[in-house]
C-alpha cells in the first residue's frame, strides 16, 4: 500500500468503524427483540440459551466497530472474481498516459476528456463485437493523426476513404484495392520483384513466398504432406520464374500458368528445369524431386499446388499483383500508407493475397538495416485471416519484434494493432504463432464485450494489469 492509500485508509477507519457498530447495535436489538418474541408467544421461561443469545448481542456493535475499521485497510487487497484481479486506473495514473503528446491514441479520460497514448514498444489488441465502434474509435483516430508509417488491412474500405486524403499529408499512400471497393485507382506490388536472382537468400525468399500461399483455413486443414510437398513445388517454380523468365512474365501469374499446363507440357518444363544449373543446382534437383515421385504421389502433389493457387485465375489478381509501385522497405526511410481492401464477402477466397503482402512487408524490412525514427505501424483489421505464418514465427519471431527480437535486431520497429471482432482460434490454442504475437501484446482495448468465453480467455492471459476505464469520443 502506498503513502498516500495509508493516510486515506486511516481517515476512513474511524468512520467505516462508527457506521459499522451501528450496524451492529441494530443487528443486536433484532437479535433481542427476536428472543423476547419467542418467549412471549411460546411461554417459554428464559434459560442458558437466552443467557448466550443476550451475550452474543452485546459484543455485536464492537465485533462490527472492529471489522470495519479494519476493512479500511484492506479495501484494496486484490479479490478473486470472474474479472480476475484486473482493477480501473487511478486519477494519477490516467494523468500520466493523458500527458503523452506523442504515440498511438488508445482511449479519452472520462472525467478530464484529454486523450490517452501509449508510446511503448509493445503490441495492442483491440477486441469488440460488430458496430461496437473499433473503426470510428480506434482505427480512424490513429489514421488521421499517427506521424509514422502504416500498412493497414481495410475489409470494407472506409478507412482509405475517411483517411486516405489527411494520411497524404504524412507521406505518399498506396491503395491496394484489387476489386474497386473505394473506386479509386489500385496501386499494385509483386512480392517476385523483391528477389534478387544472384543473392545468396533467393531460395529462402521462395520458401517464404510459398508458405504464405499454401494456406488451409481453419475447418479445412488438408494432409501435412501434400501441403508440405506443395509449398515444396511452388517455391521451385517461383525460382525457375525468377532466374529465368523475362521480366515481364516474372510474376504469380506465371506461376498458375506452370501450374495448370497440360500433363505432358508439365513434363517437358520439369525436364528443362533439370537441365538447369542456376542457383546451385537447386532447380534442376527440385525437379529431380518431382519426377521420381509415382504418378499418383505426383498427382496429389501437382492438386494441392493448384488448390492453393486458384485465387490467381483472377483478373483482379493478376492486375494487382503485376508490377510494383513502392517498396516495403521503404516505409522504414520514409513516411509512408499502404491500404490493403479486400472486401469480407472475398475474404475466405483471396486471403492468401493479404497473406503474401503481409509476408513479404515484414521480410523487406527485416532484411533493411534503416532505423525509423517512429516504428511502423500496422493495422491488422481481421487479422486472423492470415492464419499462422510460421517462418515468421521461426525466424527472428517477427511478429513480436519489440519483445522477442535479439537487441538492436533492425526488425525491432514496427507496431502491431490488431481490431478483432472476437478471439480468434490461433490465439486460443496452447502453441502458434498469433497466441505468441497475442502475449506480446501490450494494451487490450475491450468494447462491449458480453460473450463470456472470452472475458474469461482475457482474463487468464491479463493476470494482474492495469485496466484503464475510458472511451473515444465520436
Amino acid at each position: 500500500m502506498t503513502f498516500p492509500r495509508l493516510l486515506k485508509s486511516i481517515v476512513k477507519a474511524p468512520f467505516m468503524a462508527i457506521a459499522s457498530a451501528i450496524f451492529g447495535v441494530l443487528i443486536a436489538a433484532l437479535l433481542l427483540l427476536a428472543s423476547f418474541l419467542i418467549h412471549l408467544i411460546g411461554g417459554f421461561e428464559q434459560g442458558q440459551i437466552s443467557q448466550i443469545v443476550h451475550a452474543v448481542a452485546k459484543q455485536l456493535p464492537l465485533v462490527f466497530g472492529v471489522g470495519g475499521f479494519v476493512s479500511a485497510f484492506a479495501t484494496d487487497a486484490p479479490i478473486a472474481a470472474v474479472f480476475g484481479s484486473a482493477r480501473w486506473a487511478t486519477g494519477r495514473e490516467l494523468q500520466k498516459l493523458s500527458a503523452k503528446d506523442d504515440g498511438l491514441l488508445t482511449g479519452r479520460d472520462p472525467t478530464t476528456g484529454k486523450l490517452l497514448r501509449y508510446d511503448g514498444p509493445a503490441h495492442l489488441m483491440t477486441m469488440a463485437p460488430t458496430r461496437t465502434g473499433k473503426g470510428v474509435g480506434t482505427i480512424i483516430p490513429n489514421l488521421l493523426t499517427a506521424d509514422r508509417s502504416v500498412i493497414c488491412i481495410d475489409p470494407k474500405g472506409e478507412n482509405t476513404v475517411v483517411t486516405g486524403r489527411a494520411r497524404e499529408q504524412f507521406g505518399p499512400v498506396h491503395i491496394l484495392d484489387p476489386f474497386g471497393v473505394t473506386c479509386k485507382h489500385s496501386a499494385a506490388f509483386n512480392p517476385l520483384d523483391m528477389l534478387d536472382p544472384d543473392g545468396l537468400d533467393i531460395a529462402e525468399d521462395a520458401n517464404t513466398l510459398a508458405d504464405a500461399l499454401v494456406f488451409d483455413e481453419p475447418g479445412m486443414t488438408g494432409d501435412a504432406h501434400w501441403n508440405e510437398e506443395a509449398k515444396a513445388l511452388i517455391a521451385d517454380l517461383i525460382l525457375k520464374i525468377v532466374i529465368a523468365e523475362s521480366p515481364g512474365r516474372r510474376n504469380l501469374s506465371t506461376l498458375r500458368e506452370y501450374l495448370t499446363l497440360a500433363p505432358e507440357r508439365f513434363l517437358g518444363l520439369l525436364a528443362r528445369m533439370q537441365d538447369m544449373d542456376e542457383a546451385g543446382g537447386l532447380i534442376a534437383r527440385a525437379a529431380n524431386r518431382h519426377l521420381g515421385k509415382s504418378d499418383r504421389e505426383a498427382a496429389g502433389v501437382l492438386s494441392a499446388a493448384q488448390r492453393h493457387t486458384h485465387f490467381l485465375d483472377s483478373p483482379r489478381m493478376t492486375a494487382v499483383l503485376g508490377r510494383s509501385d513502392f517498396r516495403f522497405a521503404d516505409l522504414k526511410r520514409n513516411n509512408a500508407t499502404v491500404f490493403l481492401v479486400l472486401p469480407p464477402d472475398r475474404l475466405s477466397t483471396y486471403s492468401r493475397w493479404l497473406r503474401l503482402l503481409i509476408t513479404q512487408s515484414l521480410t523487406d524490412m527485416a532484411r533493411d538495416p534503416a532505423s525509423p525514427a517512429r516504428p511502423v505501424l500496422y493495422l491488422l483489421d481481421e487479422f486472423a485471416a492470415l492464419g499462422h505464418l510460421a517462418r515468421h514465427g521461426s525466424h527472428g519471431r517477427l511478429w513480436c519484434p519489440a519483445l522477442a527480437d535479439p537487441p538492436g535486431h533492425p526488425s525491432a520497429a514496427r507496431h502491431l494493432w490488431s481490431p478483432s471482432g472476437n478471439l480468434p482460434v490461433e490465439c486460443r490454442r496452447p502453441s502458434g504463432l498469433w497466441r505468441q504475437r497475442y502475449r506480446n501484446r501490450r494494451t487490450d482495448r475491450t468494447l462491449d464485450r458480453q460473450d463470456r468465453r472470452a472475458v474469461h480467455h482475457q482474463v487468464l492471459e491479463r493476470g494482474q494489469e492495469l485496466v484503464v476505464r475510458a472511451h473515444l469520443g465520436a
